[in-house]
């Protein structure tokens, strides 16, 4: 017995919805039908009794587009489906966004069938969960009288139900919310709100803090739990949400903080102004010798000196910029064994000689992924702490182990359980008083002497450790040492091979011009020193309009442009884009002293295939030169 069908036909041609007819009936439908193929016959005909709408794409003056949005108008629901053999998929699949429940290609009717009976079937479906929404809404009158802000969205994020408080919190009425979209109303960031989602799908759950929008555009933030809600066959059907404002608790806390930050600048002041005046001073000692008759060995100890100092507070920014802001550079696949034998090495030749040192890590180390100068700074900051704990000399043991974090430890260090090597430095010096041990991380606590030392070391190790992905153990008695454990997720990569040197003889040029940009003139006088000293023919630009006109006059000509990033107008990024439009085979070095990942990301999107990091010598500029005219291997950003 066939099943009965009230269909209504969307088709100009006799034939073709003739066609449509013979498909229903071989699928085991007994259709009662109704062909239109004119807007008006088409309104007229819509009705909530019927089974299914089945329409071609295109007729005279009217289109299937068209013929949904009426259908949406009216809030029937009817499956469309979409029968047409002059379109593409990619425009098919495009009416299904805008509601259509399926489409079928002409040459393939044989489809028909089942598509129908997908549509009713996924309309019963909806039917049902429409029912069961509107029992939970009944049931929801009792939220009213709850403090916090409930509401039940479906799936899409459309608001199925909004309670008293969430009308009082949000500024929006009960009838102003149903049926809106959640990210319309006080959502900012509508990506944060399918992230949160797609969690929750996932998971089944999801809290967390996430700032939100009230209709006087008063900025909320919100402490969010989610469920998500099943039907009986246990697919998922509505999200629950309960949300409580926390604005002015964060306000609370972001003004306790705030003046936490300000009682610590003056740590932070003594510690900085003491070790960059101790900089300064030999540079400016040094630079007014230069200025006599000096030997060329006292001259040269001189120059040293300098670029010493330089180098120092170079560091010293590096270190202050590690902690404040994170800053990350490229991570590779390491062997933490070479690393300790490195620090090693520096203990060995510039620790005093009271202290020993023992290198205690076996051959058999996973390896670790991460930024190799980040990683040394760890170690080197610890190894410094131990040193500066046993003013009298004694015992540092350097040592690494593979193990395994179960994930109640990792639960308490809120990192991923699994496989880590752990990096440790132990002492045998003074050890850490019980009443200060769980304050030494903070920032600019120190127990040294007012202007030894910034209070950074620990607070950056703890930064640096956690942009890996680790987390840091410490274990300290009093007259017994201290030992640190740093725990880093192993990587299943080989170790990457060490950079080999370029020799010096390949840092001189053959004549190549390259057009140096930057807003610093005194900057640009030492680059058209260097590179001219050095075989190479600079052009000269002072900003990003300038470059593009020298640029421009010398197409074809110039083999390499080194700009600088944060430059007024027209800075470095928007550069490299007008260039890579005039010349998309132009090669560009970036040279930056602001740590900002997001300014490097769109250069490397870009092609840019060097990085240089202010400060930087006449060595590291040649070097990086060479690497991105030549593709040779050099040591940091981009390159190889």
């Amino acid at each position: 017995m066939s099943d009965a069908l009230r269909v209504l036909i969307l088709e100009d041609l006799p034939d073709d919805a003739e066609l449509i007819l013979h498909a229903l009936r071989a699928a085991g439908y007994d259709p009662q039908w109704e062909r239109v193929e004119s807007e008006v016959d088409y309104l007229a005909s819509l009705d909530p009794g019927l089974d299914v709408i089945i329409g071609d794409f295109r007729l005279p003056g009217f289109d299937a587009l068209r013929a949904l949005k009426l259908l949406q108008e009216r809030a029937l629901d009817v499956p469309f489906i979409l029968v047409s053999g002059t379109i593409g998929e990619e425009m098919a699949v495009s009416v299904m966004r805008h509601g259509a429940a399926d489409y079928v290609m002409k040459d393939r009717m044989a489809r028909l069938g089942q598509s129908v009976a997908q549509a009713l079937e996924k309309r019963r479906l909806h039917a049902e969960w429409k029912n069961a929404e509107s029992r939970i809404l009944e049931q929801a009158s009792l939220l009213d009288l709850a403090n916090d802000a409930i509401m039940v969205l479906d799936l899409a994020g459309r608001i199925q139900f909004w309670n008293r408080r969430a009308e009082v919190l949000f500024g929006w009425a009960f009838a102003e919310a149903i049926g809106r979209q959640i990210t319309d109303l006080i959502y900012t960031d509508a990506p944060e709100f399918e992230t949160a989602k797609q969690h929750l799908l996932a998971q089944g759950t999801w809290e967390g803090e996430i700032p939100q929008v009230s209709k006087n555009r008063r900025n909320l933030i919100i402490d969010a739990r989610w469920t998500l809600l099943r039907d009986a066959d246990g697919n998922p059907k509505s999200i629950l949400s309960i949300n409580t404002d926390i604005t002015e608790k964060k306000k609370f806390e972001d003004q306790f903080l705030r003046a936490q930050r300000l009682e610590s600048i003056g740590t932070l002041a003594s510690g900085v102004a003491h070790d960059l005046n101790n900089i300064l001073a030999p540079i400016l000692m040094s630079a007014a010798m230069l200025r006599e008759q000096l030997s060329p060995d006292l001259h040269e100890n001189i120059v040293c000196t300098i670029e010493e100092s330089a180098q120092r507070g170079s560091e010293i920014v590096r270190q202050v910029l590690t902690f404040a802001r994170g800053v990350q550079g490229e991570h590779l696949s390491l062997q933490p064994k070479h690393l300790i034998r490195e620090m090693e090495k520096i203990m060995g030749e510039t620790f005093p000689k009271s202290i020993s040192i023992l290198n205690q890590a076996p051959r058999d180390i996973w390896t670790v992924t991460g930024d190799p100068t980040q990683l040394h700074q760890v170690m080197l900051n610890l190894c410094i702490n131990a040193r500066d704990a046993m003013p009298k000399g004694g015992k540092i043991i350097l040592s690494a182990e593979n193990v395994k974090v179960e994930s109640d430890v990792a639960t308490f260090h809120n990192v991923a359980p699994g496989n880590y090597v752990v990096l440790t430095v132990a002492d045998s010096g003074t050890g850490i008083p019980p009443e200060i041990i769980d304050k030494i991380f903070d920032p600019f606590f120190t127990t040294k002497e007012e202007g030894k030392g910034t209070g950074l070391g620990l607070s950056t190790v703890i930064g640096i450790v956690k942009s890996h992905n680790g987390f840091v153990n410490l274990e300290s008695q009093p007259g017994k040492g201290s030992i640190f454990k740093v725990f880093l997720p192993a990587s299943d990569q080989p170790a990457s091979p060490p950079m080999a040197p370029a020799l010096t003889e390949t840092l001189t040029g053959n004549g190549e011009i390259i057009l140096a940009v930057d807003d610093e003139a005194e900057i640009r006088i030492m680059l058209e020193r260097i590179l001219s000293r050095n075989g190479y023919k600079p052009i000269l630009a002072s900003d990003g309009n300038d470059a593009l006109k020298k640029y421009a006059l010398q197409t074809g000509a110039v083999k390499l442009v080194l700009t600088d990033v944060m430059m007024p107008w027209v800075d470095g990024v928007v550069l490299t884009r007008a260039l890579k439009k005039m010349d998309p085979n132009v090669k560009v070095i970036a040279s930056t002293g602001q740590p900002e990942l997001s300014r490097l990301e769109e250069l490397k999107a870009l092609g840019v295939k060097g990085i240089l990091r202010k400060p930087y010598n006449s060595d590291k500029l040649l070097r990086k030169v060479q690497a991105v005219l030549h593709g040779s291997r050099f040591e940091g950003d981009f390159v190889p």
